[in-house]
Order: structure tokens, then C-alpha cells, then sequence
């Protein structure tokens, strides 16, 4: 008799993954025959309203930052993050080409942690490996998504913003913290809810996947992408959370972060910094414009 549970280990890995709940399979039947091919075929069995916290992961030939130490350095301290600030069933799904290994990374990683989930992209090379991250936003299954950096940090402060959007049934999210921020949305601090919109989310899966669209936006042209391609859809239902160009031509929907950053002799953080960051040091930028602070907390002058 084979065993119903073949989802909870890989054919590469020697270790099982934590079994999931059942979820009726009438629903599973209603999903694309390809919808494992958005992620894993553990993904897909998680079932509807997952909460997905997405990143891309690629070799150095693609990112000649990342040798192989660093990234997993990286990761591991994204995986803190997560568990740190988003345990509440967020899930990290990593968008990874086969540079990334099964038996070094990807098995025991999987194996330890019942919230982090490996995509091969190799099905998918024709995508730009930075729009790899944006995936979830046409997955069917998804609830809400966040599109994030794999060298930046999490933090107390995002996850306050994050929650403030949750909140106020917006489709869209975006921040921007830092006086170089100068895009509608950034590539690695963006978030969507496809279960508000199910239609932009179909026009999002569809954008992603056409060859010809998505291959004008190869390498650091992700944020070219959201711009062009998802921010004339975005703006009609997003909160951005700015703390300098909230009076921007493309301020729309802006307001102020709801908690106030550490001291800016207290350290270096702001949300899509670069590690190593949010440590001991001094902020790389002065006081926040008045306009972009909250209108009963005018003394945040680091906003």
C-alpha cells in the first residue's frame, strides 16, 4: 500500500517534513493542474489562505554579491527574522535556481523548519530571477503576500506597518523608509492580497509568466516591472508607509510608520537596509520632513 504522506519528503532529501492537515481535495481539484509548479507540491498542500513571505535566491553568477557563505548567512538570518517577527503562520517561500542544493540547503533547512518553503525556478528560467519573488502574487492559494530582500533585515517597525495594512482591506502595500527610496515601489518592500483581488492577481500571474513582457525587465529592472507593469492597477487600493517622500508626485495613499524608529544615535536601521544593519550605530540620513510625520507625534523627528 504506498503511503498517502509522499509529499512530506523529497525524492533529493532523506528527511520528512512535517504533516500537514487534510484539506478537502475537492478544493485541490479546483487548482490549476500546474499550481505546484508556483512553488512545491508541499506548498500546494498547505492549501488556501496561506501567508507568504517571498524572496528570490540565485547563484553568483546572476548576484556577484552573494558567494555561497554569505547567502546562507543571509538566509539563516532571515529565517530568525521570520520566526522572530512573523510566526504567526507566515510562511518564507524561497525562489531558488540550482545553484541552491538539495542535500546542502534545502533538505535540512526544510526538514527543521515546518514554515519555510524551497521553489525550483527551473521551470521558470525565462523570468528575471529578481520577479521570481513576485510569484505568490498570482498563486491562487495565497492570502497575502510580501515581497522581500534576502540581505535585509526584518524588524519590530515593519511588522507594526504590516499590520497597520492587514487592518484597513487594502489590496496593496508598500514602504518606504530612507531619503534614496525614490520609486512608487521597491522591489523587496512591497506586499499584495490576491484573496481581496482576484482579477489582479490573474493579471499578475499572467504579466510574470509572458516571456516576451517579462524578459524587458532583466536584472535590477524588477522595481521597472512593478512600476510600468503593477503600480497603474496598485494605486487604486494601497497604503505606503513613507517617512521622507510622502509629498512625491506618486505619494499616493501615503502615511507616516505607526511606531517611531530607535534613536539615531542608537543604531542604523531602516527598513530595506543591508546587513550588516540594524546594530549599534548612526542612521545615514537627518530628520524625517514634517509633512511625512504623524500628525499627533510632530516631535518624531526621526520618523
Amino acid at each position: 500500500q504506498p503511503s498517502t504522506d509522499h509529499y512530506r519528503r523529497r525524492p533529493e532529501c532523506k528527511c520528512d517534513r512535517n504533516p500537514l492537515p487534510t484539506i478537502d481535495l475537492k478544493l485541490i481539484s479546483k487548482i490549476p493542474k500546474n499550481q505546484s509548479d508556483l512553488c512545491s507540491d508541499y506548498a500546494t498542500r498547505r492549501g488556501p489562505n496561506q501567508r507568504i513571505i517571498s524572496i528570490s535566491l540565485y547563484g553568483p553568477k546572476e548576484n556577484k554579491r552573494f558567494a555561497n557563505n554569505s547567502t546562507m548567512y543571509f538566509l539563516h538570518e532571515l529565517i530568525n527574522d521570520v520566526n522572530k517577527f512573523f510566526s504567526d503562520n507566515f510562511i518564507l517561500r524561497i525562489h531558488h535556481d540550482d545553484a541552491i542544493t538539495y542535500p546542502d540547503v534545502i533538505c535540512p533547512i526544510e526538514c527543521r523548519y515546518s514554515n519555510v518553503d524551497f521553489c525550483n525556478m527551473t521551470s521558470k528560467r525565462y523570468i528575471p530571477p529578481k520577479i521570481w519573488r513576485f510569484i505568490p502574487a498570482g498563486d491562487p492559494l495565497v492570502d497575502t503576500m510580501m515581497s522581500r530582500d534576502l540581505d535585509s533585515p526584518l524588524t519590530e517597525r515593519e511588522r507594526a506597518a504590516i499590520d497597520e495594512w492587514l487592518a484597513a482591506n487594502k489590496s496593496f502595500h508598500a514602504m518606504r523608509d530612507h531619503p534614496m527610496h525614490v520609486t512608487a515601489m521597491l522591489g523587496g518592500m512591497w506586499g499584495f492580497r490576491p484573496s481581496l483581488d482576484p482579477t489582479v492577481s490573474i493579471s499578475f500571474h499572467n504579466k510574470i509568466h509572458n516571456q516576451g513582457l517579462v524578459q524587458k525587465y532583466p536584472g535590477i529592472n524588477d522595481q521597472a516591472f512593478l512600476t510600468n507593469e503593477v503600480w497603474p492597477q496598485a494605486k487604486s487600493s494601497i497604503i505606503v508607509h513613507d517617512s521622507f517622500i510622502c509629498q512625491a508626485s506618486y505619494g499616493t495613499g501615503t502615511q507616516p510608520f505607526p511606531i517611531q524608529r530607535p534613536l539615531p544615535d542608537a543604531t542604523n536601521c531602516y527598513i530595506g537596509c543591508v546587513r550588516p544593519c540594524c546594530l549599534d550605530g548612526k542612521l545615514p540620513f537627518g530628520e524625517c520632513p514634517k509633512a511625512c510625520r504623524p500628525k499627533n507625534h510632530q516631535d518624531w523627528i526621526y520618523c
